[in-house]
């Protein structure tokens, strides 16, 4: 894709964007890896339900790491993927090519993206709860970079990339660790996060469906205790949130008067 119109300023200098080109992986798998031994820097892959392959990688375990958790378990989240991207972009009279590869890229409900762009903190919005089904046909995708409290930034760099993708439509959010990342909700992400991988099959559901009877809403340890008690029902109702059964209202911590919503479609 080219332009020969698309321009930025920064300070005294006006620099135009001739050519810009977004290159993705066939497969949609991340197009840097990593986590490649290369580096000195805390590196790794995370297995996530809500990405088509074995595991994302990630560079920073207290930004990177917690976000792409706390992404998977959002019931308004499809899909995630990191290093999702490259966009290269050529400026006029400078000889090398620029690159730039986001951090996230996530496929979510509109309201998401909504109250992400009024403001709201990412915490809050992945700790209320959605009972309606996640209709893949009407999601949208987000771009996310995500930034500690310190992080330096290359100002020219990234006036181009804010430039090309407000010219191509493309949502592109900053999220720093101060505003969107809290400390308790982060360890509640992680107890929540035991169930993620556990098999949840026809008999799970309709045993879930049995427990709630006619009722829209139970409190956690109602619906933990009807599902078996400690600790496999409440495993359970953890990984049928993960499977996007249920929805537990995460707002005010998780604890036996939790809410739990069984989803509509359920």
């Amino acid at each position: 894709m080219k332009s020969t119109s698309l321009t930025s300023s920064n300070a005294n200098d006006d620099y135009v964007i001739e050519y810009f080109v977004f290159a993705r992986s066939k497969d949609g798998s991340p197009v840097r890896w990593i986590a490649n031994g290369h580096r000195t820097s805390v590196v790794g892959l995370t297995p996530l339900n809500k990405c088509r392959h074995l595991g994302l990688p990630w560079e920073s375990r207290n930004v990177e790491l917690i976000t792409l958790k706390m992404l998977a378990a959002c019931p308004r989240v499809a899909e995630v993927v990191s290093q999702p991207l490259s966009l290269f972009f050529g400026i006029r009279g400078i000889k090398r090519q620029f690159r730039y590869t986001p951090d996230v890229s996530v496929w979510v409900h509109p309201s998401f993206r909504d109250e992400l762009a009024a403001g709201k903190p990412l915490h809050e919005i992945v700790a209320k709860p959605f009972r309606k089904s996640l209709d893949r046909s009407r999601v949208v995708e987000l771009t996310l970079e995500l930034k500690s409290d310190i992080d330096d930034v290359d100002a020219v760099k990234w006036e181009m990339v804010t430039a090309i993708y407000r010219h191509v439509r493309q949502d592109l959010f900053v999220l720093k660790r101060g505003m969107h990342i809290d400390r308790s909700f982060s360890r509640l992400i992680m107890e929540l996060e035991l169930g993620a991988h556990d098999r949840v099959g026809a008999v799970e559901k309709a045993r879930c469906s049995l427990a709630f009877g006619y009722d829209e809403c139970l409190p956690f340890g109602i619906l933990s205790e009807r599902l078996g008690g400690q600790p496999s029902g409440e495993r359970l109702v953890k990984a049928l949130h993960f499977k996007e059964f249920v929805s537990i209202d995460l707002r005010a911590g998780l604890h036996a008067l939790t809410p739990v919503w069984i989803k509509e479609e359920a």
